[in-house]
């Protein structure tokens, strides 16, 4: 395979791979693979693509940064098998290492550019699927086609700049109710949260990251937050409120202090007392 342009670029100058070094990367269908630099120079870069052969299960895993320690004679196994997500059909790329499960993340339609900075963060920490909320506050959905393969765009590059090997979706927009109905916390063991300005949580977000759930379902509300009716019906679906502090934080950045609250703990897990979990 020939790589040239940007993506050449990106390789040689950002990650400063050579002849001999090795990286993960995914195929559009999320198929995982191993390339190995086999040439590189005037602006192009040969590889050479092996497959994921790995058959073990594990759930997803962080994955440390590409860039250490890539000579292929000690490049580390890069990928295990999909499995599906609890109940949504999804598939995601799993590894050994640290146990993440997979999040998916809703968000409430944003002014302007403000979605952006959202996928970017959600594509390099290894989301599963961002799905854009239609919410009683929430911008209209007038136009947004045009703009969802711009954000699958930026959520490709992200993933090239990450490393990540989830291949995060980005979705069509979705009206919360489908969503809730969708993602429904009470399928298997998942967890569905969502998180409020205003400090409605029965416990907090270590509390609720269980080592027992499978999936989590997350959603952040728009400009204004969530509308009374919304939180009563994510309440009754089984969504847990969330809350991120007194602080009063933009919409965008809410969302990424959620996916970064629910990672961390995600991945320090292992390392808690298990008088944590006890209710």
């Amino acid at each position: 395979m020939v790589v040239s342009g940007k993506e050449a670029r990106r390789l040689t100058a950002v990650l400063r791979l050579g002849p001999g070094d090795s990286f993960p990367a995914l195929a559009p269908d999320g198929s995982g693979y191993t390339c190995t630099v086999q040439e590189s120079g005037a602006g192009r870069v040969l590889l050479s693509l092996v497959p994921s052969s790995n058959k073990s299960a594990h759930p997803p895993t962080y994955r440390p940064d590409i860039r250490a320690g890539t000579s292929s004679a000690h490049a580390p196994h890069v990928y295990t098998p999909r499995t599906e997500a609890a109940g949504t059909g999804a598939t995601i790329e799993q590894d050994p290492a640290v146990s993440i499960p997979p999040i998916f993340l809703g968000v409430g339609l944003l002014k302007g550019s403000k979605l952006d900075e959202v996928v970017r963060a959600a594509t390099e920490a290894g989301v599963a699927a961002l799905i854009p909320l239609e919410t009683d506050r929430s911008m209209p959905k007038g136009g947004f086609s045009s703009r969802l393969e711009r954000l699958r765009r930026l959520s490709r590059e992200a993933i090239g700049q990450s490393g990540s090997t989830i291949p995060t979706r980005v979705e069509q927009v979705m009206p919360l109710h489908r969503f809730i109905e969708e993602y429904n916390p009470a399928v298997r063991s998942s967890l569905g949260l969502y998180f409020h300005e205003t400090p409605l949580a029965e416990s907090s977000i270590h509390r609720y990251c269980t080592p027992r759930m499978q999936a989590v379902f997350a959603c952040v509300g728009p400009e204004g937050g969530f509308s009374g009716s919304e939180t009563t019906a994510l309440n009754e679906a089984g969504f847990r409120p969330a809350w991120l502090g007194p602080a009063v934080l933009r919409a965008e950045t809410a969302a990424i202090f959620a996916i970064a609250s629910i990672r961390i703990i995600c991945l320090e897990r292992t390392s808690w007392s298990t008088s944590e979990y006890r209710e």
